[in-house]
């Protein structure tokens, strides 16, 4: 009866583990036009009756969808330090948001960083 039972599951074991094979796929990123762009504020403008019952003014778009990504978001400077080897001052800004990558920028040792300012968003 063991043996019955060992055998059963080393099959098992052989057949489950021959239909597995990596999924080879490529990731594609969508990018939708602004006209495309779902709509986040609708006209609100009362219509008189006949127009709206018989569905003759639609109600109109007035603001769509923006990509976050594509808009600027603030930089705050987290550190400052001066390069040993090239002698650069190099400054390290937060950029505000969830999940954002921090920013490095360098120049002149003589120059001092800016405390804040106005950067693309970049995600991680």
């Amino acid at each position: 009866m063991r043996f019955k039972v060992f055998l059963y599951l080393i099959l098992f074991a052989l057949l489950s583990g021959h239909g597995v094979h990596p999924a080879l796929a490529g990731g594609k990123t969508y990018q939708g036009k602004e006209e495309s762009a779902h709509c986040t504020l609708w006209s609100t403008d009362r219509l008189k009756w006949p127009q709206t019952i018989l569905g003759r003014e639609k109600a109109e778009c007035r603001r769509r969808a923006v990509d976050s990504s594509a808009s600027n978001t603030q930089c705050r400077l987290l550190r400052t330090y001066i390069d040993a080897e090239s002698g650069e001052r190099i400054c390290i800004y937060k950029r505000h948001g969830t999940g954002l990558e921090e920013l490095t920028l360098s120049m002149s040792a003589f120059l001092n960083c800016q405390t804040d300012f106005m950067c693309k968003r970049t995600a991680k």
